[in-house]
């Protein structure tokens, strides 16, 4: 079993991230909708006057995890995710690319706020990106010897 397609598999499959941030030395948590591109970014929509965003804006050193669910309870065995790395508000053309992949995953969102104002900075909402440094796979269902598999980026 590849570690990376797995987890790549498993963000196809999860839709909510909880989403962690700090700002004054004190940490936020968050649960956003997002969706990934082929080279592991993470995008999300958010108002830029959200605790989370305004965090993005003065320290971009940012975490995210990603359950997958499972059947069981405490001692079963589980999988998760968890992304670490530099988040950014993205502006005017930068945008194509996470509207287009919400816009596949998301149909609502061609209802939400047009591609045209996320283009041209209009409106209420921004996208966000988070390049990932670190990623770690939890998995004791396909890796019970060694469930922390760590994917170097």
């Amino acid at each position: 079993m590849d570690a990376q397609n797995l987890y790549r598999t498993h963000l196809q499959d999860i839709k909510l991230m909880q989403l962690a941030t700090v700002g004054g030395n004190r940490p936020w948590l968050c649960s956003v909708w997002f969706a990934a591109d082929e080279n592991d970014c993470i995008y999300w929509i958010s108002r830029d006057t959200r605790r989370h965003s305004i965090e993005v804006k003065t320290n971009p050193n940012v975490a995210c995890t990603f359950q997958k669910h499972y059947e069981g309870g405490l001692g079963e065995k589980g999988q998760a995710l968890v992304i670490a790395g530099k988040a950014e508000k993205l502006s005017g053309i930068d945008c194509d690319t996470p509207y287009n992949l919400y816009a596949a995953r998301y149909p609502q969102i061609l209802e939400f706020q047009s591609k045209e104002d996320f283009l041209n900075d209009r409106g209420h909402h921004y996208f966000y990106k988070l390049t990932p440094k670190e990623i770690v796979l939890w998995d004791d269902v396909n890796f019970p010897d060694d469930p922390r598999q760590v994917i170097q980026k």
